[in-house]
């Protein structure tokens, strides 16, 4: 019999959460706007990033060290990726793609700074820190083209 009377609170509760959440929710297209100008930010970061990694190797911009701004710069990135996710989720849109998307180049982000720290102890790990950074690329195009597509409509 309790089991009987919690399961019927339980769904009742659920029935009054269902009518509060059925009111129109207007998404913010200008937060929507603004997370796809941070994307691009953060694509022309990705594209220091590799400008300034290859400097390891030989190559370089006149006499300038650039190993430092190369692990700034991924950090900086990051940080952007941030915020593009709170973005995406405080312009109440109801697109799961955008916000998987924006969290998971976060979440790539995250794992690059780690392959990126990882790389000196470990050279065989710049392989897979190369690779994840044209991941990232690809996935930050993406995030940007739907990004524009829905902040446009």
């Amino acid at each position: 019999m309790v089991i009987i009377t919690l399961l019927h609170t339980i769904i009742e509760k659920a029935g009054a959460v269902a009518l509060l959440m059925s009111e129109e929710v207007s998404v913010d297209t200008k937060m929507l706007g603004m997370a796809a100008k941070a994307t691009l930010a953060t694509m022309l970061l990705v594209l220091w990033q590799g400008a300034s990694g290859i400097s390891r190797f030989g190559y370089t911009f006149g006499d300038m060290d650039l190993s430092s701004s190369h692990g700034h710069s991924g950090e900086l990135a990051f940080v952007v990726a941030i915020v593009i996710a709170v973005l995406v989720v405080k312009s109440k849109t109801d697109s799961s793609q955008l916000k998987g998307m924006a969290f998971g180049l976060a979440g790539m982000l995250f794992f690059q700074i780690g392959f990126g720290y990882m790389t000196p102890s470990m050279p065989w790990m710049g392989m897979f820190h190369v690779m994840m950074a044209l991941g990232i690329m690809s996935h930050a195009t993406i995030l940007w083209y739907h990004l524009s597509k829905t902040s446009s409509q």
